[in-house]
């Protein structure tokens, strides 16, 4: 986990110095943005922030789509929605991330007034208000998905064949054991494809 960390400070430090000349595409270099973010916050070890990733990445999928009208949207539609792609994606990742992390608002606009201009794109784009709607959209879709409660009472598992037990060293309690009940993403729920009891 630490080597991790380093490595992602590394790529921030490398890739944050390099903004303006950084022509990968929106998407990655969104995703890259929103793992620096979640580094920065500190979320639980485990399946935990991928639920932010997958956040961040509909909200682009959505507000790219309405404008491109290739494909059908996940949550969100914008008739009549117009302007850059680029535009749309970057502020709606912005917008998923700004409600995710509040405490990181100020860096994570400075990235984005960055990247806007590091892309010479207009702050009037059309594209801009589409991202800010599609970010809203799945903002509130995913508000009562189960994700991060304030409370989480401790599971240490059991010890009957087949049951989750802690593991050495530490033998701590399960991390996020409220991901079990987390509105999937694409599933109609949890326990959809849930593998049979041992024999």
């Amino acid at each position: 986990m630490n080597g991790l960390r380093k490595l992602t400070g590394l790529s921030a430090v490398l890739y944050l110095g390099f903004v303006p000349s950084a022509r990968a595409d929106v998407v990655s270099d969104w995703n890259l943005f929103a793992i620096l973010a979640i580094n920065a916050a500190g979320r639980p070890p485990g399946g935990a922030p991928f639920l932010d990733i997958a956040t961040v990445h509909l909200a682009m999928h959505d507000a790219v789509a309405a404008i491109d009208r290739q494909f059908q949207p996940y949550s969100v539609t914008i008739a009549g929605a117009s302007g850059s792609p680029v535009a749309a994606a970057a502020a709606a990742a912005h917008d998923v991330l700004v409600n995710r992390f509040p405490a990181q608002a100020a860096s994570l606009d400075s990235t984005y007034t960055e990247y806007v201009a590091a892309h010479a794109l207009s702050q009037k784009d059309p594209g801009i208000a589409v991202g800010q709607q599609a970010a809203a959209g799945i903002i509130a879709f995913r508000a009562t998905d189960g994700s991060f409660p304030s409370q989480s009472p401790p599971f240490t598992g059991g010890s009957a064949p087949g049951q989750w037990r802690p593991t050495p060293p530490a033998l701590a309690s399960m991390a996020t054991p409220w991901l079990a009940t987390v509105r999937p993403f694409a599933l109609t729920s949890p326990q959809q494809f849930r593998a049979n009891p041992p024999p």
